[in-house]
């Protein structure tokens, strides 16, 4: 196929990062069917889905397989007080709770679910993975949300503490500058996603997307200010500059109680990735920046990497 602009090989390559319809409707008939057994077997708790899936920000996988993993958060209601001098309600119980209503169906049964903190996992034999997390809605008042339905959950961590976890809150605020950005944030989430996948960024999934969805949002709003014309590609270049100037800043959405993320890495390696990232964003620019498409093309191509088109 032939393209006549940048843009429509951008819009392309969006296409191909999208999940594949099929498996998402047999990855939403597998939540439908541990929810029933969970929800069943633990009468007043709630399964409801997390993660990129609930943020509609999921990406095909690198070798456009259908391997997909589905984070699904087990809300055991309210937590009114921490556990103190070993009292209380533990992660690894709420854990092995979690373990127990999911074998209580034999077909779940048999594939052996593990246990690996803060998640209990069920792997299927297609690399479809649901992970469920034990979470309770913090009701101590020390993570408030005034005026608004969103909760914010605790979940456990291997050393037995509980941290908050703003699941609800996080995809919403995603949802609202997303319309806020006229619906061009979240493709540029996929766009950032798939190209650090692509060059081996070592970013936490999570981590991308906040940094897209802090600086995304305000790229939109200075240059539709200045009625200037611009497609992704120049969006992906001035994200990639932002991006590397602020990745030595552990990052988090504004009003959100999920801790800062920085992928768990030094200030010295996250200032060399931000260091090489600089470089990459100049080199986009100057792709951004040339008139004849086929040159262009070739150029996005060989920047970008798989799934480009050619």
């Amino acid at each position: 196929m032939s393209y006549s602009t940048i843009a429509e090989a951008f819009d392309e390559l969006l296409k191909r990062i999208e999940l594949n319809p099929a498996r998402v409707d047999l990855a939403s008939q597998r939540y439908n069917a541990v929810k029933a057994t969970v929800e069943r077997e633990l009468p007043g708790k709630a399964v409801s889905q997390i993660g990129s899936f609930q943020r509609k920000t999921k990406i095909r996988p690198a070798d456009l397989s259908d391997g997909l993993d589905i984070d699904v958060v087990v809300s055991f209601k309210r937590f009114t007080q921490y556990a103190t001098d070993g009292s209380g309600v533990s992660p690894a119980g709420t854990l092995e709770t979690v373990r127990r209503a999911v074998t209580s169906n034999e077909t779940y049964r048999v594939m052996a679910p593990e246990i690996d903190h803060p998640v209990v996992t069920l792997q299927y034999a297609d690399d479809m993975k649901i992970e469920l997390i034990p979470a309770f809605v913090d009701c101590t008042g020390d993570h408030p949300h005034p005026g608004t339905l969103h909760e914010c959950y605790v979940i456990g961590t291997a050393s037995g503490a509980w941290i908050p976890a703003d699941y609800d809150y996080d995809a919403a605020m995603i949802s609202a500058l997303n319309a806020r950005t006229k619906m061009r944030l979240v493709p540029c989430i996929k766009l950032a996603k798939a190209y650090f996948r692509n060059v081996h960024m070592p970013l936490k999934s999570f981590h991308t997307e906040l940094l897209a969805a802090t600086t995304v949002p305000d790229i939109i709003a200075e240059w539709d200010g200045k009625s200037y014309r611009y497609g992704y590609e120049f969006l992906l270049a001035e994200f990639l500059r932002r991006a590397a100037n602020s990745l030595t800043t552990p990052v988090q959405l504004a009003g959100s109680f999920s801790p800062p993320i920085n992928s768990d890495l030094t200030q010295l390696r996250l200032a060399s990735l931000g260091t090489w990232l600089k470089g990459r964003s100049d080199e986009a620019w100057k792709l951004a920046q040339v008139k004849d498409v086929k040159q262009a093309l070739v150029g996005w191509r060989a920047f970008f990497g798989e799934p480009f088109p050619s």
